[in-house]
């Protein structure tokens, strides 16, 4: 299993497992938007992104975006963590969260946060004590969103 950062020409590859994961977790972000944003990812400064490659397959992927704020200076988030079914249960998502996370580090960000998104409770639990065991803590903040009106 080889871990790398993603490049400009991984576009193709990067579209198609993060419209198999936002599908699978029932996002609403349309494939030909993730397509349209996927390039300009890639392109922002302070973004990341990481495979893990079966021999020729592409079988995981990790996202990382940062920010910078007075609360907390500059920090990091993992977006997006997904390893295709047929490989789950080896330790890729580990590996994958673990380059991200050696990532955020190399690049000085002073904290390194992940959402964690599952409706179903028991589900989101498992990944929270997942999170926790990898060094993660829960905290008391909320997420809330506002999708500009829509």
């Amino acid at each position: 299993m080889e871990l790398r950062r993603a490049r400009p020409d991984d576009v193709e590859t990067l579209t198609t497992l993060l419209t198999q994961f936002f599908a699978g977790e029932g996002f609403s972000t349309p494939p030909e938007t993730i397509a349209a944003r996927v390039p300009e990812f890639l392109g922002q400064p302070g973004n990341a992104a990481f495979l893990a490659v079966d021999g020729e397959e592409v079988v995981g992927v990790s996202t990382v975006t940062s920010t910078f704020g007075v609360e907390r200076g500059h920090s990091a988030e993992i977006e997006d963590l997904y390893v295709v079914p047929s490989h789950r249960g080896r330790g890729i998502a580990t590996s994958l969260l673990g380059e991200a996370m050696m990532w955020s580090t190399q690049e000085g960000f002073e904290t390194l946060e992940v959402v964690v998104t599952p409706d179903d409770p028991a589900r989101r639990e498992s990944l929270i004590r997942w999170y926790g065991r990898l060094g993660f803590r829960k905290t008391s903040r909320q997420v809330l969103l506002f999708n500009g009106g829509a």
